[in-house]
């Protein structure tokens, strides 16, 4: 089975420093216009973000990848001056570790982060980016749903299945919940990002914890899934 997790709200949290960085990325390359005010952030991608700030600010968008770097270089001086830290969330540590090194999972990165910022506040967390053997980031595709179609191919081309009915989407918000349902995979919705568990429910997630302590109860639960 391959277990994809999303990175913020799910595995870790970084104090406001991606909110802040991207902010000042935006006001650097745009002016004091730019603003995330008003603009939705939870489950989404980099990407989407950055065109919707921009064009409320009344300026054409640059490129992805020019934002991009300017936004990483940001992030990167917060965390390594430890004036923002990046913080592993409960549970989630002890449940990467496991998933990343058991004969039976694939253990998987799928989430709104662009490769460069994401890869960043995993390792300022404690946890190596390369431990996830899949990686689906938020310039592999301009959807939610099309990064899962990403994971599934590239988790085939490692030998997996490539099925949905295979894989599990670990998110905290719902449009992990519906980025799963849409290909057929399980969901773990867990409230530790910023939904609650009345939201997450109501999205049909299959499972809904309050955080991923006790991963021994989810790893029975994601063996009775695969039955």
């Amino acid at each position: 089975m391959l277990v994809l997790f999303d990175i913020d709200g799910t595995l870790l949290q970084t104090g406001g420093a991606g909110v802040s960085s991207f902010s000042q990325a935006g006001k650097h390359l745009y002016g004091s216009r730019f603003t995330l005010d008003g603009v939705v952030l939870a489950g989404r991608l980099d990407g989407s973000i950055h065109r919707d700030a921009a064009q409320a600010a009344g300026v054409d968008p640059s490129s992805d990848e020019g934002f991009c770097a300017e936004y990483s270089k940001r992030l990167g001086t917060l965390l390594e001056t430890g004036a923002r830290r990046s913080e592993v969330l409960p549970g989630a540590r002890a449940f990467v570790n496991h998933i990343a090194t058991s004969d039976v999972h694939t253990c998987g990165v799928l989430t709104g982060n662009w490769s460069q910022s994401g890869r960043l506040k995993l390792e300022a967390a404690g946890l190596d980016p390369d431990r996830f053997a899949v990686q689906a980031w938020a310039e592999d595709s301009n959807t939610r749903s099309g990064l899962v179609e990403v994971a599934l191919r590239r988790w085939r081309q490692k030998g997996g299945s490539g099925e949905g009915a295979d894989a599990v989407i670990v998110g905290d918000t719902p449009h992990d919940v519906r980025c799963g349902q849409a290909h057929g995979c399980r969901t773990l919705a867990v409230a530790t990002g910023p939904v609650d568990r009345t939201e997450l429910e109501a999205a049909g997630a299959d499972r809904v914890v309050d955080d991923l302590e006790d991963f021994s109860t989810l790893l029975d639960w994601l063996g009775a899934s695969q039955s």
